[in-house]
């Protein structure tokens, strides 16, 4: 019987846990180390369209937290960092995305990292919690 996405995430979440153990230091899924009791930030969905030839196709949804150590910092920048969200999700649908395939979110995530690095260097790594491209 597979795993549901959802039992899959709980469990690699688990795992994750158990890994890190009492070091204060957890890996992360690209490699990096994250330093534990760093604020997370939600930013506001993000849905660009996503255009093949000359019609929409579907659209890009995307939803993100922004870890950070400096709360404060990110917060009160908040709309730089969405204008800066968009821009990149525009960019990334319009040169990878296609309604009728699955999104890199490894890319993707990559591609937002920058970009709110950028806007904002107290940004430390944007995490996506949900990825999806969609038929019209």
């Amino acid at each position: 019987m597979p795993l549901s996405p959802k039992r899959l995430l709980v469990a690699a979440s688990v795992l994750a846990v158990a890994a890190a153990g009492g070091a204060g230091m957890a890996l992360a899924s690209d490699g990096s180390e994250a330093a534990a009791g760093g604020a997370f930030v939600p930013l506001e969905d993000v849905v660009v369209p996503i255009v093949s030839s000359d019609r929409v196709e579907g659209t890009l949804r995307v939803r993100m937290v922004v870890e950070t150590a400096d709360e404060a910092a990110v917060s009160e920048r908040l709309p730089e960092l969405r204008a800066a969200s968009l821009a990149a999700a525009v960019e990334h649908s319009r040169l990878y995305a296609s309604a009728l395939a699955p999104v890199n979110a490894e890319q993707l995530g990559g591609d937002m990292t920058a970009a709110l690095k950028q806007a904002n260097p107290a940004v430390g790594r944007v995490l996506l919690t949900e990825v999806g491209a969609f038929a019209i």
